[in-house]
C-alpha cells in the first residue's frame, strides 16, 4: 500500500541582515534523509537552543519520526566565545550522534556539515539567500535546489539573452557543456549550438576546421567547407577545454573574435560571421597567462561574462535528489539505504555530477535484485569514510524505510520519461500525488505513462 507523502516542510522565521545585494544570511538544519514518509523538516538555527528529538517527545521543529532517535537526542546551540558559530551536543542518546561520519559527544557545525541521529540525516547550511533568484524556474539541464544552483540559474537568465561572450569555469564533471547549452537555449538565437573540443583540434587542420576552406585549397579539399564558425552562424559556438588550446590556434581564434570575421583557407576575402562565443575550461587561466601558456588578449575577448559552476561538494543538499534521479533511470522502484546515503553525502566527489551518475547507475544495477542500494553496492572509496559502519548489516527494507529523495524534476514542463519515472518512484506510483506534483489532472499522468509505455503496476510498491 502506498504511503501519503508531503513535500519538505520549511519552518519560516529567517534571521539575518540583508547586504547590498538583498541577500540574507540564513543558518538552517535540513533533514535530507529520513526513515519514514512524512514531512521532512528544515529549521532555522538562531540564538536559542534547538532540540533534536523523537516525535511526540519534544515540541521542537526537529521532532523526528524515527524510532532510533532518543527522546531528546541532541541539541544545537551557539558556541560560546565564537560569534556566529554553532555546535551540536549529544544528550546521552542511546544510538549516538554522528558528525561527518564520526561518533561525537560534541561537534562544531560548518556549512555542509553532515549529521546523523538514528536513521535520520541532516545538513547544516550557512549561506546567503538572495531574494532576487526566487522567480527563476528550475531547468531540466540545471537541476538543483541549493542556493548556489538557484544563483547560477539567475545569472544565466541575465546573461543568456545578451550577445556578450561567456567564459565558464568549473571542475571536471560539473556540467559546463550543459550550462553552455542552457545559455544557447535561453539566448533566442535561431542558429545551431555547435560544440568543439579545443584540446582535440589537430593543429595542422585547425584553421580549416574552425574557419572552413574553399574547394582545392589543399590536397584532399575536394569540396567547400563552412567550418565550425560557419556551422554556428546565427547560433552559438561552444569552445570546450579552451585552456588546452595550443598557442597557434589561440592566435587564429583571437583574430576571428576581434574582427567578427573569418577567412576560409584558400579564400581571398574574409566572411563576416554572427556567432555567440561560449568557452569553458577547468584550468586556472590566470596561472596559464602568467606561465605564457594562454594569451591574455584572448582571455580578455572571451571573458565578457565569467560564470563559475560550483563543485558538487559545495552543494550537498543536491546530492541525494540527483542520486535518486539517476537511480530511477536504472531501477525505478529502488531506494537508498541510510548508510549509503550518509556515505554519498560525505564523499568528496572529485569528478562531480558525472561521477555521481556513474556510481549510482552501477549501484542500481548491482542492487536490482534487492531493490535497495547499500554500501556494498558502492565503490570502497565512497564508503571508506564510514569506517566499520560501511560493512554493518542494515535491516531489510520495509514500509518504514525511506522513500527516494525528493526528485529534482521541473514541475512546469512536460516531463521526459526518466523524469516521470523519478517522480513516480518518489511517490511510490501514487498517481494522485504525481498529478498534484505537476499540477495536472490524474488523466494526464495516465496519458504520459501510456505514451512512455510505463507499467504503473510495476512502479507501485506493495
Amino acid at each position: 500500500m502506498s504511503q501519503d507523502f508531503h513535500p519538505s516542510l520549511t519552518i519560516t522565521a529567517v534571521s539575518g541582515t540583508a547586504d547590498e545585494t538583498s541577500a540574507v544570511r540564513v543558518r538552517q538544519l535540513r533533514v535530507v534523509h529520513a526513515p519514514r514518509a512524512g514531512r521532512w523538516a528544515t529549521a532555522t538555527v538562531g540564538r536559542s537552543p534547538l532540540e533534536i528529538g523523537r516525535l511526540g517527545q519534544t515540541q521542537s521543529p526537529l521532532a523526528l519520526d524515527d524510532k532510533e532517535v532518543s527522546r531528546i537526542h541532541a541539541i544545537i546551540e551557539p558556541e560560546p566565545g565564537a560569534a556566529g558559530a554553532f555546535r551540536i551536543t549529544d544528550r546521552g542518546s542511546r544510538n549516538g550522534t554522528f558528525v561527518n561520519g564520526a561518533k561525537v559527544e560534541q561537534g562544531r557545525l560548518e556549512h555542509g556539515t553532515v549529521m546523523r541521529v538514528g536513521k535520520t540525516i541532516l545538513l547544516f547550511l550557512d549561506h546567503a539567500v538572495a531574494g532576487d533568484v526566487a522567480g527563476v524556474a528550475e531547468s531540466p539541464r540545471l537541476l538543483g535546489r541549493s542556493e548556489v544552483m538557484r544563483r547560477l540559474r539567475a545569472d544565466l537568465a541575465m546573461v543568456a539573452p545578451r550577445s556578450i561572450p561567456v567564459l565558464i569555469l568549473g571542475e571536471t564533471g560539473v556540467g559546463k557543456e550543459l550550462v553552455a547549452e542552457e545559455i544557447h537555449r535561453q539566448s533566442g538565437r535561431s542558429g545551431a549550438f555547435i560544440a568543439v573540443n579545443c584540446a582535440a583540434l589537430p593543429e595542422a587542420l585547425a584553421e580549416s576546421e574552425l574557419f572552413g576552406h574553399v574547394a582545392g585549397a589543399f590536397t584532399g579539399a575536394k569540396a567547400k567547407s563552412d567550418g565550425l564558425f560557419g556551422a554556428a552562424q546565427g547560433g552559438t559556438l561552444f569552445l570546450d577545454e579552451i585552456g588546452e588550446c595550443p598557442p597557434p590556434i589561440q592566435a587564429k581564434l583571437l583574430r576571428a573574435l576581434a574582427k567578427g570575421e573569418v577567412r576560409p583557407v584558400g579564400a581571398a576575402e574574409p566572411t563576416t560571421v554572427d556567432v555567440r562565443i561560449v568557452a569553458a575550461t577547468n584550468r586556472d587561466l590566470s596561472a596559464e597567462i602568467q606561465a605564457d601558456s594562454f594569451r591574455s588578449d584572448l582571455f580578455a575577448r572571451l571573458s565578457g561574462w565569467v560564470q563559475r559552476i560550483p563543485p558538487l561538494r559545495d552543494r550537498k543538499e543536491d546530492i541525494l535528489p540527483l542520486a535518486a534521479m539517476f537511480l530511477a533511470r536504472v531501477a525505478p522502484s529502488a531506494t537508498i539505504s541510510t548508510n549509503a546515503a550518509e556515505a554519498l553525502l560525505l564523499y568528496h566527489w572529485p569528478f562531480n555530477v558525472r561521477e555521481l551518475e556513474q556510481v549510482i547507475s552501477a549501484a542500481g544495477v548491482r542492487a536490482a535484485q534487492g531493490n535497495r542500494v547499500r554500501c556494498e553496492h558502492l565503490p570502497d572509496e565512497v564508503t571508506r569514510v564510514l569506517g566499520p559502519r560501511a560493512t554493518a548489516k542494515e535491516p531489510v527494507a520495509n514500509e518504514s524505510e525511506p522513500l527516494p529523495a525528493m526528485p529534482m524534476v521541473p514541475r512546469d514542463a512536460v516531463p521526459a520519461r526518466d523524469d516521470l519515472m523519478a517522480v513516480l518512484a518518489y511517490f511510490a506510483g501514487n498517481v494522485a500525488q504525481v498529478a498534484e506534483y505537476f499540477g495536472k489532472d490524474r488523466k494526464q499522468v495516465y496519458r504520459w505513462a501510456e505514451r512512455y509505455q510505463i507499467d504503473l503496476d510495476q512502479v507501485r510498491k506493495p
